[in-house]
């Protein structure tokens, strides 16, 4: 009889744990606001912003019932439309607490807890810049500045380590996937493709799983190994000329600007490359970033450019977009199927990588 008494209360205890847990409960408590309503919204992706519930606020206290097909971030917004609180909504139970001085804690959910770890890290970050900046008003000299510059990459470098080590451990969970969405057009293909593959099928096939899926796509296209997307460009009397279009058994696209001191100081060298190697099969298209027409031209006089040159002459290019250019100068270098060699080369690996393959 016993036996019987203790699994029929267990079973009622196991039916009443996952009724609860079917549904978010957001229970609150604020300081200085009126009553009123309050409400939940919640956004699965950038371009959405779907109301989920809402509450009456009284004497302080609320209390938020519903229920998310899936995760997704949440605002919730209080009686005045003005203060707002961002929740990484689940179906669990959540407590939040203002006090007076509108300082907010959130408790609650597997996601709210990954969240603030990458909040507080982004914080960390945040303050290590402030840091950073007032002590560079202080140096005097250019090792100094190095100095504190290094000291910064670095404590960056370890943070945003630490962020990637938290998503590889928690691939269950969605939040993992808006993280590093908003990381990814800074992370390398091979971290991307490592960090993607430990997602739950769940997680990829949420919003920001299929972005970062896009992404991963993107960049096998443009990766070495792969045909060169082509594109076409004006040259600077006004035709059009494309990538596939320009012969050579060997050739580096060079994406520069007038600008660009480092691109400048580079077209020396890879002036003389293309000077000895031209005969040989070699060949350059230098791929301009810049805005200013005259400025553009001026620059391919001043650094005795001979070989074919192309621009958009656009703000944002779509073949900066194309090839996720970042930073300029940035080099590919294509076999004369327009199959991609090598990324990111110049000087004496540029020089050796050429004679290598026209030998």
């Amino acid at each position: 009889m016993k036996q019987i008494l203790l699994l029929t209360v267990t079973f009622i205890v196991m039916v009443i744990d996952g009724y609860a847990q079917e549904g978010f409960q957001i229970s609150g408590k604020v300081a200085n606001m009126p009553d009123g309503t309050i409400w939940l919204f919640g956004r699965t992706n950038p371009n959405s912003l779907d109301t989920l519930g809402k509450a009456e606020l009284k004497a302080g206290c609320f209390e938020l019932n519903g229920k998310t097909p899936s995760g997704c971030l949440a605002l919730i917004v209080m009686t005045d439309m003005q203060t707002g609180f961002q929740l990484m909504l689940e179906n669990t139970k959540y407590t939040l607490n203002m006090d007076e001085n509108g300082k907010v804690k959130i408790e609650g959910g597997k996601a709210q807890h990954l969240f603030q770890q990458f909040d507080e890290i982004n914080r960390s970050i945040a303050e290590k810049r402030q840091a950073t900046e007032k002590a560079a008003q202080s140096v005097r000299s250019q090792e100094q500045m190095v100095s504190l510059q290094n000291g910064y990459n670095s404590f960056v470098k370890k943070a945003v380590d630490k962020q990637l080590d938290l998503i590889r451990g928690n691939g269950d969970c969605f939040v993992s996937a808006y993280i590093l969405a908003g990381m990814m057009q800074n992370t390398p293909l091979e971290i991307l493709q490592e960090l993607y593959g430990k997602f739950s099928e769940e997680v990829k096939d949420g919003y920001y799983g299929k972005l970062i899926a896009g992404q991963i796509t993107h960049l096998e296209q443009i990766s070495v190994g792969a045909i060169a997307p082509n594109f076409t460009v004006m040259t600077p009397v006004g035709d059009t000329i494309s990538l596939h279009s320009i012969p050579g058994k060997v050739k580096l696209v060079d994406f520069w600007a007038s600008w660009c001191a480092p691109c400048r100081k580079e077209n020396p060298n890879l002036v003389k490359l293309y000077e000895e190697y031209h005969s040989k099969g070699f060949e350059v298209f230098s791929v301009s970033l810049d805005t200013d027409k005259a400025a553009w031209e001026k620059a391919i006089t001043e650094d005795k450019l001979p070989w074919k040159q192309g621009s958009e002459l656009l703000q944002v290019p779509q073949v900066a977009i194309t090839y996720a250019i970042k930073a300029i100068p940035h080099t590919i270098l294509l076999d004369e199927h327009n199959r991609i060699i090598a990324k990111d080369i110049r000087g004496k690996e540029l020089r050796k990588k050429v004679a290598e393959l026209l030998k």
